[in-house]
């Protein structure tokens, strides 16, 4: 089984929303009971029929983005894009 662990999965015992990210992240690409995850489909090759494609760097390239949008940083980068969103729907 595919492990969607971030590089930097040491930072989630101190950080309660990277941890809330992670924990997310992994239950929506492991034990959903209804098939493949979101990162199964995204890598796949035909998107209406993904196999076993997602190495073991996908996953932990994704988990690492993924729980970087929970750290302070990730929030912002969050935050100014949906400003700017928000700016445009005016």
């Amino acid at each position: 089984m595919i492990k969607h662990e971030g590089h930097n999965h040491h930072r989630l015992g101190r950080e309660p929303l990277e941890r809330l990210f992670a924990d997310k992240w992994r239950e929506l690409n492991n034990g959903t009971g209804r098939g493949h995850g979101p990162l199964a489909y995204m890598l796949a090759e035909d998107r209406n029929r993904p196999r076993d494609e997602v190495t073991d760097r996908d996953a932990m390239v994704a988990a690492t983005v993924v729980q970087w949008l929970g750290s302070n940083v990730g929030q912002c980068f969050l935050q100014d894009v949906m400003n700017e969103y928000e700016e445009q729907d005016r």
